[in-house]
C-alpha cells in the first residue's frame, strides 16, 4: 500500500476522507489529528494513477498530501528525531542532487515533537547541501515534507505537483499589507492563485455583497472598473477611487444591461441557495465566457449534498469549472463558474 498524510481545513477532514472513498472504492482511510489530518491509503500500483486523477480533478476538501516513505516513533528527544530526520534525508541521494528542495516540517498540536518548523527544517538542510541541493522555500523541485502526529513521525519526499498545493499542509500565505481593507481579500487573492484566473486580464466587474470593499480593491489594484452593490458603505480609501461605481441597494434590487460584465464576484452571507437565485437573475449582465467566483456557505449538515445540488443550479446557466475550499475559507467554498 501507498500511504499519503492529507490535510484538509479545521472541522472538515471527515468530507474530505468522504470524497476520497467515493472516488476510490478500495481505499483506507483513518484520522490523525481530529477534523484536520488524516491517513489515506491505496495499493501500491494504483499510485500514479490517483495521483494523476488528483490533479485533474482536485477534490473540494482535501487541500494537501505527501506519500509516506518513512515513519518512525514520535518522541520529544531532540537528538534521536534529528537523527532520524537526517537518515531519511540522506537516504534521497539522487532525487537531490542538484535540485531545488523546499523543507516543510509540520506537527501535530498535542505531538512531543521537540523542534518548531524552523528548527526542523534547519535539522535537514545541512544534509539537503551534503547531497549537492539547494534548500529554497518555493518554487522547489522536490519538496521533503515531515509531519509529526502524537505517536508517529511520517516522512517523504515529493513533487510540488504531487502535493495539490506547494505550501506547507496547503495553508497559502499572503504578506500582511495594510491597505488591505479586510482579510476577505486574502480569499478572492488565493481563488485568483488556484484557479490561475489573473485578474487584470478582465476589464469590467461586478461585486455583489462589496462592502467594505476588500474584494473590490483586489480588483481595483488589478485594474478593472468595478460596479459594488451594497447598501453598506464603503471604505472610505476606496470611494473616491475613478474606476468605482457603488450602487447602495441589495443584489436583489439591481439590474444591468445584457453583456454588462465580464467578471463578476461574490462574498455575501447569505444562504447559498438564495445567493444562487440572484446570481442567476443577474446572470444575463455577464458576457458569454464570463467568469465568476462565488463563495458558497455551508449552513446545512451535510456540506457535500449542498455542494451537489448547488453545482446542478448553476450548472443551468453557467460552466462550473472548479469549486474547492480554499486555506482561507471557514465554514463556505469557494467556486468558480463561466457563463455559458
Amino acid at each position: 500500500m501507498t500511504e499519503f498524510v492529507c490535510t484538509a481545513n479545521p472541522g472538515f477532514a471527515p468530507y474530505a476522507m468522504e470524497e476520497l472513498r467515493r472516488r476510490f472504492p478500495g481505499c483506507k482511510v483513518s484520522g490523525l489529528a481530529p477534523g484536520e489530518t488524516f491517513l489515506f491509503a491505496i495499493a501500491e500500483r494504483e499510485t500514479e494513477r490517483t495521483l494523476k486523477e488528483l490533479r485533474r480533478e482536485e477534490p473540494v476538501f482535501l487541500r494537501h498530501l505527501f506519500p509516506v516513505e518513512a515513519e518512525c516513533e514520535t518522541t520529544g528527544d531532540p537528538e534521536a528525531t534529528a537523527e532520524r530526520m537526517r537518515a531519511f534525508a540522506s537516504a534521497l541521494g539522487e532525487r537531490l542532487k542538484g535540485a531545488k528542495a523546499a523543507i516543510q516540517v509540520r506537527k501535530e498540536q498535542n505531538s512531543p515533537f521537540p523542534f518548531t518548523s524552523a528548527e526542523g527544517r534547519d535539522a535537514i538542510a545541512p544534509v539537503v547541501a551534503e547531497l549537492g541541493g539547494e534548500v529554497v522555500p518555493r518554487e522547489a523541485d522536490w519538496i521533503v515534507s515531515i509531519y509529526a502526529a502524537k505517536k508517529k513521525l511520517f516522512m517523504g519526499c515529493s513533487r510540488p505537483r504531487d502535493n495539490l498545493s506547494d505550501w506547507p499542509g496547503g495553508a497559502v500565505r499572503f504578506r500582511r499589507d495594510d491597505s488591505l481593507i479586510s482579510r476577505a481579500a486574502f480569499k478572492l487573492l488565493e481563488a485568483e492563485k488556484a484557479f490561475n484566473l489573473p485578474f487584470d486580464r478582465f476589464t469590467n466587474a461586478l461585486d455583489l455583497g462589496a462592502a467594505p470593499g476588500g474584494w473590490t480593491s483586489v480588483l481595483l489594484d488589478r485594474g478593472l472598473k468595478v460596479t459594488a452593490v451594497d447598501p453598506a458603505e464603503m471604505d472610505g480609501s476606496l470611494v473616491t477611487h475613478p474606476n468605482l461605481r457603488h450602487l447602495r441597494r441589495n443584489a436583489a434590487d439591481v439590474s444591468f444591461s445584457p453583456g454588462t460584465f465580464d467578471l463578476f464576484v461574490c462574498d455575501m452571507s447569505w444562504d447559498p441557495h438564495h445567493t444562487c437565485r440572484i446570481v442567476s437573475e443577474l446572470a444575463p449582465a455577464i458576457a458569454a465566457g464570463g467568469s465568476g467566483i462565488i463563495t458558497l456557505k455551508l449552513m446545512y449538515r451535510k456540506p457535500l449534498q449542498t455542494i451537489d445540488d448547488l453545482t446542478e443550479e448553476y450548472g443551468r446557466l453557467f460552466d462550473v469549472r472548479r469549486i474547492k475550499q480554499l486555506f482561507h475559507n471557514r465554514e463556505e467554498v469557494t467556486i468558480w463558474v463561466k457563463r455559458k
